[in-house]
């Protein structure tokens, strides 16, 4: 063994290549890979240097390395002075080979079977798993350590620089490598991101612009939003048209609470958007409220940030989108750009949607018009023609209507069509079809029901509409209901206006019997 004194060259270039090589590694070690080729140096020292020696040059790597990756700490100590600790007893193991290439491979394997044991050990004890990939890096020490057993075993000091200069070159090549790598997983990651956004824009566009439902509008637009944002907060506001008050539908994170409510547009988040047509992204609902030029009124008070977008048809604002989230800075502008995208889709569907409400839905009462209810009604009798099927229609007529508006006047008659129209949809099957008749007359479209069945449901309608009371100023509101019934194929005349028109006389056979009532077709 080479004296402690001639060694002192030899283990000041292996301590200061060590420190460096760890420095290096370390101020790239949130790019780097898992190689880390300063406990090589460790290595080699105790294998062919005394024990104080080697401990030297373990000072110096230990100073400065995060080791190899046999821990996830993101302190560089426990890193290193596991692989440090685990070479050491390698080399030791090894001491009794003379021969270079013997001490190395029995050093590996002993490295590996310490280093396996220390990382069974430290996730019994709960640290985060490592991958057998990464203990293969951490074996390159023991073996990079071979290039420098050689030169200090003949005390050859040009060739141990060499060797020196080849492995901090070899660390300088895995630090480019992986911040290259870590370069293209970051660039990977921001297209995986965009790819998704665009697959989201799509999937919104193709669905809401397939359907004349607000509601699945809604729907639609809530469920794609929560894949590409931090979402503890959702919320949709379509303006009114005849009151400017804004209808806000809104859902909490936990998908229990859904919420729906009209409301003046007063000086808050959505009226700011609504009035200057315009996206904002909040970071911190907290540290900005002073900067912003409204208060924020925070539905819920834990909200930290917020994307909030105007639903633009041209220039006019039909509605607000927004997003918000329990954590602080979580949107960037760029993903506001995406929402503003997803808000123009959201816009035109709810446009379209209004359009067809308009074509087809009785504004005072919310049920159909009489025309699109006829077009439904033929299609519904050429299909019970073309596979034998059943279908029933109840023609309602309100009783003493006329009364009312005598009495009370038209607006608190329209007050009454208008509860009626909505207690009547609540009380019908999802695939019924109500339309709005003619004056306080209102006919219903019963699918796939025979006229035993289709008497039950007249009976509970005209049980339940007899009950609906209607406050007004001066008083309350209430009247009955007549039903008639004609069903298909008993009452056909193989036209639709002839079953609708036995329908309707019926319903006056129910009238002259003494009104409050249900009654079927009879010749």
């Amino acid at each position: 063994m080479i004296a402690d004194i001639q060694n002192a060259p030899y283990v000041v270039l292996l301590a200061l290549t060590a420190a460096a090589a760890g420095w290096w590694s370390l101020r790239s070690a949130g790019s780097a890979g898992p190689a880390r080729l300063a406990p090589c140096f460790v290595v080699a020292a105790a294998i062919v240097l005394p024990v104080p020696c080697a401990l030297i040059v373990a000072l110096a790597a230990l100073a400065t390395s995060r080791g190899t990756a046999l821990t996830e700490s993101s302190q560089p100590g426990p890193r290193a002075l596991l692989a440090g600790a685990c070479g050491a007893a390698a080399a030791q193991a090894a001491g009794p080979y003379t021969d270079a290439l013997p001490a190395i491979a029995g050093a590996a394997i002993v490295y590996v079977i310490l280093a396996g044991t220390a990382i069974a050990v430290a996730s019994l004890l709960g640290a985060p798993r490592v991958r057998g990939r990464d203990l293969v890096f951490s074996l390159a020490n023991v073996l990079a350590a071979a290039v420098l057993i050689d030169p200090l075993r003949r005390g050859d000091g040009p060739t141990l620089l060499y060797a020196l200069i080849l492995l901090t070159l070899a660390e300088y090549a895995l630090v480019a490598l992986g911040t290259a790598a870590a370069g293209l997983k970051s660039t990977n990651d921001a297209l995986a991101s965009r790819v998704s956004e665009l697959a989201t824009v799509h999937a919104i566009g193709r669905e809401i612009l397939a359907t004349l439902d607000p509601e699945r509008i809604f729907a639609v637009v809530e469920r794609e939003c929560r894949k590409i944002f931090d979402v503890d907060f959702f919320f949709i506001g379509i303006v009114d048209r005849g009151t400017n008050d804004i209808r806000v539908s809104y859902r909490s994170a936990n998908q229990e609470t859904h919420q729906e409510t009209l409301r003046p547009l007063s000086d808050g988040l959505a009226a700011w958007i609504v009035s200057e047509k315009r996206s904002l992204r909040i970071g911190d609902v907290l540290t900005e409220t002073s900067d912003l030029p409204f208060r924020p009124h925070m539905i819920e008070h834990e909200i930290r940030s917020v994307l909030a977008v105007p639903l633009l048809v041209g220039e006019r604002v039909v509605g607000v989108l927004s997003v918000q989230s329990r954590r602080k800075g979580a949107y960037d502008d760029h993903q506001l750009s995406v929402l503003a995208t997803v808000a123009q889709q959201a816009a035109v569907a709810f446009e379209n949607a209004h359009h067809y409400a308009l074509a087809t839905i009785d504004s005072l009462t919310g049920l159909y018009l009489r025309d699109y209810f006829f077009r439904r009604c033929e299609e519904e009798h050429l299909r019970a023609q073309r596979y034998t099927g059943v279908f029933s229609i109840l023609m309602l007529d309100l009783d003493g209507f006329k009364e009312i508006n005598d009495r009370q006047g038209h607006l608190a008659g329209d007050r009454y069509l208008r509860a009626f129209g909505a207690a009547l949809k609540t009380r019908m099957r999802g695939a019924d079809l109500a339309c709005r008749y003619g004056g306080d007359e209102f006919c219903i479209l019963l699918p796939e029901t025979d006229l035993v069945g289709a008497r039950p449901i007249a009976e509970r309608l005209r049980l339940a509409m007899s009950r609906l009371v209607v406050d007004v100023d001066g008083g309350s509101l209430r009247t009955t209901v007549s039903i008639g019934i004609a069903s298909y194929p008993e009452h056909d005349s193989g036209e639709l206006k002839g079953l609708l028109l036995r329908a309707d006389q019926a319903l006056y056979q129910a009238k002259r019997a003494g009104r409050d009532r249900v009654v079927p077709f009879a010749a």
